[in-house]
């Protein structure tokens, strides 16, 4: 029973695609008034032929497995809005692909998917807010003496309990301008090796969706200890005064 009517459906739906290229040449929307005519709603037949339109575009190895959903979830995947965005379409895959079988499935990973490209984009965001104030700070070289702050070991300290010994040796203060100078190639050095390796991580949206909860607490501890090192520095650049010692604050 249930696959006669599943034919139905289909079978209507190649009538009214029919019906509606016969009567494409003529003018005055007279397939709109052939459907009121027959008193057939306008909505459900658009939604048909769509339905109809979608099954012989997707590969005959799915057509079955397109035919037995439920008849308000095929009409849904096949209007035109089905792959608008990125989410859309991968929901609509998950669907031809036998992973969702109903409309609340179906709309639940639309969602799920949604916010886990909005994570993506403002993770994006920040990078490129990053990356914008290390240009910054390479483009306006700073000169200033700065002078040691008494609370920049425990800063320091925080940062090595998070990633290990900055350097790879014992951290030691940075006591005058030649030093300070001195490290300007080589910060620019790492941080450019650090954008080579992950910057690609920014493209692959899509692959965050599933991750575990340990992986994107350790995505969000990094960001947000790489957010206030950044802080830091940005800090330290606009207070420079040329005239008189600041300190560095990180």
């Amino acid at each position: 029973m249930r696959k006669i009517i599943e034919r139905a459906y289909t079978d209507l739906g190649r009538e009214l695609k029919e019906a509606q290229d016969k009567l494409a040449d003529h003018y005055g929307g007279v397939f709109v008034k052939w459907l009121d005519y027959m008193g057939y709603p306008r909505r459900t037949a658009y939604e048909l032929i769509s339905r109809y339109n979608e099954l012989l575009r997707i590969p005959q190895n799915l057509r079955d497995a397109f035919e037995a959903l439920p008849i308000s979830l095929s009409k849904h995947i096949s209007a035109p809005s089905a792959e608008s965005t990125e989410p859309k379409r991968q929901a609509k895959a998950a669907i031809l692909n036998g992973e969702v079988r109903t409309l609340k499935d179906y709309r639940a990973l639309v969602q799920k998917l949604e916010e886990a490209e909005a994570r993506a984009e403002k993770a994006e965001g920040d990078y490129e807010t990053v990356r914008d104030t290390l240009d910054a700070i390479a483009e306006h070289p700073d000169k200033t003496e700065y002078v040691p702050d008494p609370d920049m070991s425990d800063r320091l300290k925080r940062y090595e309990a998070k990633f290990g010994d900055i350097d790879g040796m014992a951290t030691e203060m940075i006591t005058n301008h030649t030093e300070v100078d001195g490290a300007a190639a080589h910060f620019a050095d790492d941080v450019q090796t650090l954008l080579l390796n992950y910057a690609h991580l920014t493209v692959y949206r899509a692959n965050f969706v599933n991750i575990s909860e340990a992986s994107r607490g350790e995505y969000e501890s990094t960001l947000a200890a790489l957010g206030d090192f950044v802080k830091g520095m940005r800090k330290v650049l606009d207070d420079v005064n040329e005239r008189e010692p600041v300190v560095f604050e990180m």
